[in-house]
């Protein structure tokens, strides 16, 4: 049994870990901390969990093993160091940190102190990712040269004389570090490193549709090592449509929302439904079975940093 501690209830997807935790066998919730108090102290009456007041106390208990970190994206460096130096395993939101070098620091700190660092990049677990990673491997698209990809919602869009339904501190420059980019932007930029390699080049284009603080719609090509381009956008502001295309010499790959279907241009040229693989545990449950097994996770620190040197390179312009 893993004894964790919720580590803030800034990040929307909190609560989805709460529960995902909460319903782990191999995990018990011991406590719960947050920057904001008040925040943190409804949360934990809220779930029934012991609210601490002081991070360096839940960091000093010697039966907490690990923690989740859900608090604004600029204090990861901060938190996760100081949480990896007390010898807690790690469970992070995306981004790791805001540059390739915190990066490097977190990893150095997880190394020094021989804990386990995991962070949630779900769409790899997932089966039309899977399956396209498979037909790339394989060869049956011939040598790949691009992938466009589209993930959005529409958290930042007003509705009924209100706001949209994602938290109004998401959509300001401190603790975000960023907007759409950043956040919903990282799952199309970690599938096409995955799939393309080591980013080099990033051309970015920021939108403030509804004047937020941060982009609340964006968009970047990246240039790669291996010659192969990326076009990826994202948004707070439009329909949750998902697309993602693989295109190569021989053959396309295309999923829209839950329909894929592939062709390979050398042979018939027809299309073809996908018959999609299972797929993988999730980031929480490899991160469990890391500490627990030593079993080696899916989810990779190439991945991590490659997240972060796109998100990095976009910003900077």
């Amino acid at each position: 049994m893993i004894k964790v501690a919720m580590l803030s209830r800034w990040h929307v997807h909190a609560d989805d870990y709460i529960k995902e935790a909460l319903s782990n066998p191999d995990i018990e919730v011991a406590a719960i901390w947050d920057e904001d108090v008040e925040r943190g102290e409804a949360w934990a009456k809220e779930q029934g969990i012991p609210f601490i007041k002081e991070l360096d106390d839940v960091l000093s208990d010697s039966e907490i093993d690990g923690v989740i970190v859900d608090t604004p994206t600029m204090m990861h460096r901060e938190i996760i160091v100081k949480a990896a130096a007390s010898g807690k395993h790690i469970f992070s939101e995306k981004v790791l940190g805001l540059t390739e070098q915190e990066c490097e620091e977190i990893f150095n700190a997880a190394d020094e102190s021989g804990v386990h660092l995991m962070l949630s990049l779900p769409r790899l677990s997932a089966d039309y990712y899977l399956f396209g990673q498979q037909l790339a491997d394989e060869g049956q698209l011939g040598k790949i040269s691009s992938v466009r990809c589209r993930v959005a919602h529409d958290g930042a869009v007003p509705k009924g004389g209100g706001q949209g339904w994602l938290p109004p501190h998401f959509l300001k420059q401190a603790g975000t570090a960023g907007g759409s980019l950043i956040d919903l932007g990282a799952h199309p930029i970690y599938l096409a490193n995955r799939l393309c390699g080591e980013p080099v080049e990033v051309k970015s284009m920021f939108q403030h549709v509804y004047g937020h603080e941060v982009d609340d719609q964006s968009a970047v090509l990246v240039k790669y090592e291996s010659g192969q381009m990326a076009i990826l956008e994202t948004g707070f502001v439009t329909s949750g449509l998902f697309q993602l295309e693989i295109h190569g010499s021989e053959g396309v790959y295309l999923v829209e929302d839950k329909n894929a279907r592939y062709k390979n241009l050398s042979t018939d040229g027809e299309w073809k439904e996908a018959v999609l693989p299972e797929g993988l545990p999730s980031a929480m449950e490899q991160w469990i079975a890391q500490i627990e097994k030593g079993q080696i996770p899916f989810i990779t620190r190439q991945d991590m940093r490659r997240l972060t040197k796109v998100n990095e390179l976009a910003y900077q312009q």
